[in-house]
């Protein structure tokens, strides 16, 4: 058998073991990841780079409402807490979807319904889920800077009230009319609401899908409105909190079906031709094929017979091998079970990798706002960053300037790996600071 050249079986494997990695990886999904995926602590983390400090339900009785974002998610058994501090110049998002069990008004005409809603064709639905709909008519509001689509996972539907419309549903089953799908507004003493029909794209498992993690920032900052400083969570009538969200592990990017397939299209030949080598080799070690013949022999006996069976079931396996071969790129277009297969034999190194990688995106979001805020657009758009910034020239200016420098080639040259805790938290300290002395000078200069 070692005769053959063990590429030939590569196509044939592959089918073999993503089938099997596959039902595996989906046997040993938990309990607990489960609830991981449902939970918000994401989104609190995010909270934390709009410099929102989180405060419990005795810190939320004491605070301003006009310097506290109140965020209620999911079932609207304390509505009437909403009112009464949207009335005191409060900010609040309230966000509510099918699940919530029942329907549920705000005095400001906003009403939201808990029943289920499908697009009316499926590739306008997340990962092709109709009842997921994309949203993507937006309607130019600061919450959505940016944004150019939001991934729902099943949500309800929302009534306007007094309210204006942000972002609509795509064409609903159903219904000829426009859907909403969020809805805003300022009060005359200050306040600001957010209204969603959807909850479940700000949990864990959602928050990096299409820019809902880029609306969630947004849409935080916006509610802060620069004087805001706290920020208290309620899901499903209970107040929520996450102790240590700078270790939150956020999931993998969810990919559809044809970036998959632009992906794998894109893999170099040699890559695909290892891999194969490579679960050809362990096939050989342990003697599967040659088992499988033998067995298939055992039961005859006549010798004649015998040869030529062998003969048919060798050119046999070698046609299907070839053939198998040559279509095996078709084949992975046609699947996600190389993306299983991936997860499965590298899932130990990528739990480690993906809270590296969430460090490295943190330091990303930490310079994006600063950018954001000091020159009204984002990290990667500006040109050299931070040439064109002007300071005072002194020392410490000089000092604080050349800080930006060194964070910025950090980030562009610096692995992933380069990005700790301690590394992380300086940054954030360095980025308070580079705040503080842009509008102190700006202040001076006007």
């Amino acid at each position: 058998m070692s005769c053959i050249p063990r590429h030939i079986f590569s196509g044939w494997l592959l089918l073999i073991f993503f089938t099997l990695f596959a039902e595996s990886g989906q046997s040993q999904e938990t309990v607990e990841l489960r609830q991981w995926q449902r939970g918000f602590e994401g989104f609190e983390m995010i909270s934390k780079f709009v410099e929102l400090e989180s405060v419990d339900e005795s810190g939320f009785a004491i605070a301003s409402p006009k310097e506290t974002v109140l965020v209620v998610l999911g079932s609207l058994h304390r509505v009437p807490v909403v009112d009464t501090f949207l009335s005191k110049g409060g900010a609040v998002l309230v966000a509510s979807d099918q699940a919530s069990g029942r329907d549920a008004y705000l005095k400001n005409g906003v009403k939201f319904f808990s029943r289920s809603v499908n697009t009316r064709y499926k590739d306008e639905g997340y990962l092709f889920n109709r009842d997921c709909p994309v949203i993507r008519d937006l309607k130019g509001h600061p919450s959505l800077e940016g944004v150019t689509a939001i991934a729902s996972n099943r949500p309800g539907m929302l009534s306007a009230g007094n309210l204006t419309i942000v972002a609509l549903f795509p064409e609903l089953e159903g219904t000829s009319r426009p859907a909403s799908f969020a809805v805003a507004d300022e009060t005359e003493n200050g306040g600001r609401i957010l209204a969603i029909a959807d909850q479940s794209l700000f949990t864990n498992q959602m928050i990096t899908a299409e820019d809902n993690d880029l609306f969630a920032y947004q849409a935080l900052l916006w509610l802060k409105d620069s004087k805001r400083k706290y920020v208290h969570f309620v899901v499903n009538g209970t107040y929520k909190r996450h102790d240590n969200v700078e270790d939150v592990e956020l999931p993998p990017v969810q990919l559809t079906p044809d970036e998959i397939r632009e992906i794998l299209g894109n893999l170099p030949p040699e890559k695909l031709l290892a891999f194969g080598n490579q679960l050809a080799a362990d096939v050989e070690d342990k003697d599967l094929i040659n088992k499988f013949i033998r067995e298939k022999i055992d039961g005859i006996s006549d010798i004649a017979y015998n040869r030529g069976l062998i003969w048919a079931l060798f050119f046999g396996v070698c046609i299907t091998l070839m053939l198998a071969f040559l279509w095996q790129k078709r084949l992975l277009r046609r699947t996600a079970s190389a993306v299983a297969l991936d997860r499965h034999l590298k899932s130990k190194k990528s739990k480690k990798g993906q809270v590296v990688r969430d460090r490295q995106w943190a330091a990303n979001l930490l310079l994006d706002s600063f950018c954001r805020r000091v020159e009204s657009r984002g990290y990667r758009d500006w040109p050299s960053f931070p040439v064109g910034l002007s300071l005072h020239n002194n020392v410490e200016s000089e000092r604080i300037y050349n800080e930006m420098i060194q964070a910025s080639n950090d980030f562009k040259t610096k692995s992933a790996g380069y990005w700790t805790k301690n590394r992380l938290l300086k940054l954030e300290s360095d980025v308070s600071v580079w705040l503080t002395i842009v509008f102190e000078n700006r202040s001076e200069q006007k």
